[in-house]
């Protein structure tokens, strides 16, 4: 029996996307990346912006959209500086550095928000949440911790939190557009997506160069299995954002659900090239790569992704493949373990680490023993999945080729057992045999 690895992939996570403003979190001032990607795409890839300059829209299109609070010069140049800490993997310096500046009236709200931001990158929502209402605190029109207040919400689970700080800050800065696109974060985590199309609309009718608007309308579009449209709509995002690495990520989804495998590749590696900390467009990179029989190079990306987010299970379990793949089975056991340690109930953990007890050599472990774990991963499997087991899953014949595998295994050990006692009884001298050299009459 042939058996496929079960790779999974985060097709809309807003996990990786309320990560990406921690490196444009400086004030507006960086230039857009309009280098084209090397690959030939249908669509934004390569595209590049033919509209005005950054002062010119927001005097031509958003005269009206309140803007943060200026960032003093001194307060600017500590964030960066810390910042440069987190990239050379330093955050605990990045911590003090950043909490130092949270009083400072030009500019604290911008230290808060990173400091969220590195709260929320280690996996601790309380002092995350805790930062990003700081940070609207002191700037109620800084949308971007609106944004990633929201999304740690959804992470959670905590949809209605989320939705309820939404609608607070919308009745306190009617007027700000970026907080009602934030809004649609959470109308698409509802479900509600012609709502969240329509929410989009009306404030690209007040702005019709929006891009978080048109990114949102995407979204909706994409889980509406609108894939066309929503290409189009990231195509003109792309001519107004092209340094946006979220814009690419989605448009490497479409790309992949389309079956354009090379699009889909090349969007993500320019995401990750324009937004190095980005999980989710390694991950899916990754798998892409894998299929490609390209083991190393989605080990790479697979490895920087659970660096980056410890929690990513899903990212755990394509790394555990690509692993098995490049023959590193010890490896693999223990990526796969990781994230059942992460989420013991994660079914395609339990899923993938069977199928390697079953197919490969895993160090320290005898054959029989080997199919034994199989068996117990398999039925892992089954009660993580106890109520969407379909009658077409294979895991049943899994268990039933581990059986077998049992079984012949000790048909082997007991015929290895019978041919060694033969061997034995053989070389021992029979009763009543003379031994000695020379025989002949006594003298």
């Amino acid at each position: 029996m042939i058996n496929l690895p079960r790779t999974t992939r985060r097709a809309l996570s807003v996990a990786g996307i309320c990560l990406i403003a921690m490196s444009g979190c400086s004030t507006s001032t960086s230039q857009p990346d309009a280098a084209p990607v090397e690959h030939e795409l249908p669509g934004p890839s390569g595209a590049q912006p033919d509209t005005p300059s950054r002062s010119e829209q927001a005097s031509q299109t958003r005269r009206r959209q309140p803007e943060p609070a200026a960032v003093a010069g001194h307060v600017q140049a500590r964030i960066d500086a810390a910042i440069s800490r987190v990239e050379e993997g330093d955050h605990a310096t990045a911590i003090d550095i950043l909490s130092g500046l949270v009083e400072e009236p030009e500019g604290g709200y911008l230290a808060a928000f990173n400091l969220g931001v590195l709260y929320d990158r280690q996996g601790d929502g309380e002092n995350a949440v805790r930062r990003y209402v700081q940070a609207l605190q002191l700037e109620p029109d800084f949308s971007p911790a609106l944004v990633n207040l929201s999304r740690l919400y959804i992470r959670a689970g905590q949809i209605s939190e989320a939705d309820a700080v939404a609608r607070r800050m919308i009745d306190a800065r009617p007027d700000n557009l970026d907080h009602r696109a934030a809004q649609l974060e959470v109308t698409i985590a509802q479900g509600r997506f012609e709502d969240a199309v329509r929410g989009a609309r009306d404030i690209l009718r007040k702005d019709e160069r929006h891009v978080e608007a048109m990114f949102q309308m995407a979204r909706a579009n994409f889980r509406l299995e609108r894939y066309e449209l929503g290409r189009s709509i990231l195509t003109s995002a792309l001519k107004l954002a092209p340094e946006r690495a979220d814009l690419f990520y989605l448009f490497g989804v479409i790309e992949w659900e389309l079956e354009n495998t090379d699009g889909a590749i090349a969007n993500f590696e320019k995401a990750v090239d324009l937004q190095p900390f980005f999980p989710e467009a390694r991950n899916n990179l990754a798998v892409l790569l894998h299929e490609a029989g390209d083991f190393p190079g989605a080990i790479s990306h697979l490895q920087k992704a659970v660096e980056d987010f410890p929690e990513f299970k899903e990212a755990y379990v394509n790394l555990g493949n690509a692993l098995k793949g490049a023959a590193k089975y010890g490896e693999a056991e223990a990526a796969f373990n990781r994230a059942i340690a992460i989420d013991g109930g994660f079914a395609d953990a339990h899923f993938n680490l069977g199928i390697l007890y079953l197919e490969s050599e895993v160090p320290g472990y005898e054959e029989i023993e080997r199919y034994t774990k199989a068996i117990e991963s398999f039925n892992a499997y089954r009660t993580a999945s106890r109520d969407r087991l379909s009658e077409s899953d294979p895991v049943n014949a899994y268990i039933n080729e581990a059986n077998g595998a049992i079984e012949q295994a000790r048909a082997r050990e007991e015929m290895l057992r019978r041919q060694q006692m033969l061997q034995q009884q053989q070389s021992e001298p029979q009763d009543g045999t003379d031994t000695s050299e020379e025989g002949g009459d006594d003298a």
